[in-house]
Formats: C-alpha cells, structure tokens, sequence
C-alpha cells in the first residue's frame, strides 16, 4: 500500500510505495493489512521510515530550515527541531533558549553574560520589532521554566517555541541577505 507523510530525513512531503508492509493475521492463516503501515522508503532519499498507527519513526522536524545563518546558530537550531522529531519536547525548549544566547553573541553580544542580558540585547539592538518582544519573552519564560522547575514540556509548547525562534532567525539572517541580494541587483540594473 502506499503512504504519504513528510520524511524524516530529507524532509520531503512523498508518497511511497515502497518497502514492507505489517500484515495482519486474520486467525485463519490469511495475512492481510487494510491500513497503511509498516516501513517505506523515501523515493526521494532513499532512507526507511516506519509508520504505526499515529507513530512515525524518525518523525518531523518541525520548523523550517533558515538560510545564511551561522553554522553554529544553525546546529542549535536543527538541534531543536530534531529534538521535536523524537518527542523531546522539554529538550526542545531548552535548546530555544539557548538558541538566544547564540543569536545574541552572534550578533555582537560579549560572551559569559547572564542569560537576561542576553535577551535584553537583542531587544535594545533592535534585533526583535518592538511589537514581538513578547515572543522572546515567552522564549524565555518557557526556557527558565524547564530550567529550574521541574516541568515536562508538551509538543505544542515545544511547536511554538520553534515558530518563535524560527521567526528571529528569518528576521535576523536570511531576510536582510535576501535584501542584500536584491540591493545588489539593483544596483547592477541601475548602472
């Protein structure tokens, strides 16, 4: 039977028909499988992925990838993404908020300061718009929560936090080197 989910590893929406089904023994010797499960093969990667009723192995990343970010914000980032895949949502958190830290010192902040300050730099340099300051907070919030209370962390806390984060990375990176990009052409057509 083929199947169509978004794959693990290369992060492709397919459709596969490839691979093992599990068959179910209907007690008379007959094997049969009415629903789509078992493994398949990503016709794109080529990589297997099982699929169990609502369980998908390896699962999402949710999020999306950010361009022309720095290779170490970058392996926080996906680092959190690929905690959400494996439903480490407490670890997801985490990482968000150490994600600021790296996105702060990235962007000028001296190193070894306290957390807060940290976020107060992004805020002050205005690397947050004035009326998305309360998403960093709640970065923040939720981070120190799991830091030092102890708290489980549930996927659709683990879900924003990436939305948030991924947001200050587009904002920071990739849209001001799509800006760069369109200056330069511009400047090559207004020449």
């Amino acid at each position: 039977m083929n199947f169509t989910y978004t794959c693990g590893y290369c992060g492709s929406r397919v459709t596969s028909e490839r691979g093992m089904s599990l068959n179910i023994d209907n007690g008379a010797g007959y094997s049969y499988n009415s629903v789509s499960q078992g493994v398949y093969i990503c016709p794109n990667c080529k990589y297997p992925t099982f699929i169990y009723e609502d369980m998908q192995v390896p699962g999402n990343k949710y999020g999306n990838s950010v361009a022309n970010v720095s290779k170490e914000v970058e392996d926080v980032y996906n680092e959190a993404r690929k905690s959400f895949s494996v439903g480490a949502y407490t670890g997801v958190i985490l990482l968000c908020r150490k994600l600021l830290m790296h996105v702060s010192v990235d962007l000028g902040a001296n190193e070894n300061k306290r957390f807060i300050e940290y976020v107060d730099y992004l805020k002050e340099n205005h690397y947050v718009p004035k009326n998305s300051e309360g998403w960093i907070d709640a970065i923040r919030k939720f981070g120190n929560k799991s830091t030092h209370d102890i708290v489980i962390n549930t996927k659709e806390d683990a879900e924003k936090m990436i939305k948030f984060s991924e947001m200050l990375l587009k904002m920071n990176y990739e849209y001001p080197a799509l800006m760069s990009q369109e200056s330069d052409s511009t400047k090559e057509t207004n020449s």
